[in-house]
């Protein structure tokens, strides 16, 4: 019986030894005697969804008073306004790659986000 490390490693080895050969995955299975079914109902148990969440509001930390608000200079339009809410990710790849990054907030995530697609197209 083949493990979920066992699985982990056999899909690491086939990203970086066959898929840029362009051999497919099922070739490679078959190659390496694991039997495909086994691997891909692995892969798609472990492959995690994305989840739609819905944020109403502010936290009441983050709302500014109204008073204060008066006194500030205005920001020119090419500015992001600050944001007190910080974003932590972690990125688990199936070749192993582990990806954390903390306090960001919206502009570096989305920063990062771009960076990643980047990756992804390769």
């Amino acid at each position: 019986m083949y493990s979920s490390e066992d699985l982990e490693r056999f899909y690491f080895q086939y990203q970086t030894e066959a898929m840029p050969k362009g051999i497919s995955i099922e070739q490679f299975c078959s190659r390496n005697k694991v039997p495909y079914n086994i691997f891909y109902k692995w892969y798609k148990d472990t492959r995690n969804k994305i989840v739609e969440v819905k944020v109403d509001g502010l936290p009441a930390s983050c709302q500014k008073d109204p008073k204060e608000e008066a006194h500030l200079p205005e920001q020119s339009s090419t500015e992001t306004k600050p944001s007190c809410v910080r974003i932590l990710v972690e990125l688990r790849m199936t070749n192993g790659l582990h990806i954390s990054q903390k306090n960001l907030n919206y502009q570096e995530l989305k920063q990062l986000i771009e960076k990643l697609e980047g990756l992804c197209l390769m």
